[in-house]
């Protein structure tokens, strides 16, 4: 058993979140002693993240590849090409995310990561938060849950996606990222392949279904395959896979809150809702949480969405869900119609006034007026979805587990 004063913050789960902020607070000479907990044994390269910046940032050391075009197109072969100068759509690999964030984390003496440790029930108790685990029972001043919870959502986003790799070129321009191709939809919602080029011989292709409720991973890998096989790639390697379901437009979670825990990650708020997006944002979380717990102060968990966003985000959704038949229309129609700029900001939670309204004109209205007034829908409460794997478009995401 560790006394209170041997844990001043616990983080359960040890994934995108959990990493982020552990290794954030190991960069400091001094602060919290920290314990991170993650079920899992080793870490595997199982994620894709991206996202768009300038050419250099503060995570450019995690970047592999760059592109500086990306495209839509529909079932047809209509391509629309997005650029926006200054600005790339950068990729980090799972395997060289953890690597750095597991350095950074073993040069710190007052940060641990347990691997192969399940947190079980938390409680809060006089003076602190105390947490059964596998390992026995922990006890902290505070506790993040980065957890994947059960809850309900407006829509589901189900994807599978395989990096592939064979001795002659690839069907792709190693120069752009196909962020939402093919693009269909029908009374089940939408599906869509996003590609991202490695190399001229090496690519991710992935998968999508946009709908309300999961798909089943067995029928998306199917569907991947009537893809790759379309894609002429039938004959590529394999060399590893990727993929998960996410909730987009979190229900209010029914569980009454713990007193000193805090929840981050997905389940606690880091995906945009209409675009699925994580990443950067999980990033922005844990430096504010870390400035302040280094100020001695308490933790918290993932900013409430701005009022503009929130609502333009849920008129969305409800639209989608209410005619999913038409969701390739209003993502062909955003990339159409919106400057790419605009849309990127939109995408990248930096929209102004004017980006809305040119989102907006360039919408069909009646769908979205009809859900001005309209009462959220939720699907049910389903199992806690597995965290994402690859990131991308408004239509696939990254990870904040």
């Amino acid at each position: 058993m560790i006394h209170a004063a041997d844990a001043d913050l616990v983080i359960l789960g040890a994934g995108l979140a959990g990493l982020t902020l552990g290794a954030r607070l190991a960069r400091e000479r001094s602060g919290p002693r920290v314990v991170l907990l993650e079920p899992r044994t080793a870490y595997r390269d199982d994620r894709s993240w991206c996202f768009w910046r300038p050419e250099q940032h503060d995570l450019s050391h995690l970047v592999s590849r760059r592109w500086k075009t990306w495209t839509f197109s529909d079932a047809a072969g209509l391509t629309v090409r997005h650029q926006v100068p200054g600005l790339a759509y950068q990729y980090v690999r799972g395997s060289d995310f953890y690597a750095s964030a597991q350095a950074d984390i073993a040069e710190s003496p007052r940060v641990d990561l347990r691997l192969g440790v399940r947190a079980g029930t938390v409680t809060a108790v006089s003076g602190g938060v105390r947490v059964e685990t596998s390992a026995g029972t922990l006890l902290a001043r505070q506790v993040i849950d980065t957890r994947p919870r059960a809850s309900a959502a407006m829509l589901y986003q189900s994807f599978v996606g395989l990096e592939l790799e064979r001795d002659r070129p690839l069907p792709f321009d190693p120069g752009e990222v196909t962020l939402m191709g093919s693009l269909a939809s029908d009374a089940e919602g939408l599906r869509f392949v996003y590609a991202l080029p490695l190399g001229p011989n090496r690519a991710i292709v992935e998968w999508t279904r946009f709908g309300t409720a999961p798909i089943n991973r067995d029928r998306l890998i199917l569907e991947l395959d009537q893809v790759l096989n379309g894609l002429g790639l039938a004959d590529a390697r394999r060399v590893r896979s990727e993929g998960g379901v996410l909730a987009m437009g979190l229900g209010r979670q029914a569980a009454p809150p713990i007193a000193g825990v805090v929840h981050a990650g997905n389940a606690g708020g880091a995906l945009r809702a209409a675009s699925g997006y994580g990443f950067l944002r999980i990033a922005e979380w844990a430096q504010l949480c870390a400035e302040r717990l280094l100020a001695g102060r308490e933790a918290v968990g993932h900013p409430e969405e701005p009022r503009l966003r929130r609502t333009f985000d849920r008129i969305f959704l409800q639209a989608v869900r209410a005619h999913p038949e038409r969701t390739a229309e209003y993502f062909l129609a955003l990339a159409r119609g919106v400057p790419p700029a605009a849309l990127v900001r939109f995408l990248s939670d930096g929209a102004r006034a004017e980006d809305y309204a040119r989102i907006i004109s360039s919408l069909p209205w009646s769908p979205f007026i009809a859900q001005l007034a309209a009462p959220t829908v939720f699907s049910p409460v389903t199992a806690a979805p597995v965290a994402a794997a690859v990131t991308a478009t408004p239509g696939t995401s990254t990870s904040g587990q």
